[in-house]
């Protein structure tokens, strides 16, 4: 049965699905990551197709979260479901569901990151800052280009190259679902949001639907 809404206090690492599959790519991943720490690249080259044959599989993530949540941090009804968490928040997992015509805030990401999309089309915007960051509350950027992603399609986050970008769900009557793996824990953590229009910039935390912030440093 799915963890839910609570936390799995007994385990050092917190899981939210009881999925073998899951369980599996987890254990891959923590040890590529422990024998590519110096090195994001590799960590990328080596965890991608790992990564892939995941996303191939379409009955290991519970239906609760494929869900929209209506008190997003992300806004537009966007649901952040936390999967998995490690103990030292070196790794995170989570599904992305965007409601259909809903689009992220544009955002960053601070760490290296895989996204792969679930279920659904999407089309992502990247943008790259071009300002020196020494005004407070203020950022230029400019767009680096915009790509139609469709359902097995992955994308890799390695700051700063592609570290900033938004995402819309281009699906009619479904929400997009991504999985996302991270090198940090995302959620918790004081990242950026930018308004490319009025060039500003803003810290938020998106939060989970599913599960608390830890507390960061």
């Amino acid at each position: 049965m799915p963890y839910t809404n609570v936390l799995e206090i007994l385990e050092a690492d917190q899981w939210f699905i009881d999925s073998p599959d899951l369980h599996e790519f987890v254990a891959i991943a923590k040890e590529i990551i422990s024998s590519t720490t110096h090195n994001h690249t590799e960590t990328l080259n080596t965890l991608e197709p790992h990564f892939a044959a995941l996303l191939k599989k379409q009955n290991w993530l519970p239906e609760h979260f494929a869900q929209a949540n209506l008190d997003s941090g992300l806004g537009g009804g966007i649901g952040q479901w936390l999967l998995y968490r490690s103990q030292d928040r070196s790794l995170t997992i989570f599904s992305l569901v965007i409601p259909p015509h809903s689009v992220t805030p544009v955002h960053d990401h601070l760490s290296w990151g895989l996204v792969g999309l679930y279920k659904g089309k999407q089309e992502e915007t990247v943008y790259r800052r071009v300002d020196s960051g020494e005004l407070e509350g203020r950022a230029q950027l400019e767009i680096v280009g915009v790509y139609p992603v469709k359902s097995g399609d992955i994308y890799r986050l390695l700051p700063p190259e592609g570290d900033i970008h938004s995402v819309r769900a281009i699906t009619v009557f479904t929400p997009s679902i991504s999985i996302h793996v991270m090198g940090n824990d995302i959620g918790s953590i004081w990242r950026n949001q930018y308004n490319p229009e009025q060039r500003t910039v803003q810290l938020f935390r998106s939060g989970y639907a599913n599960a608390p912030v830890s507390k960061q440093k």
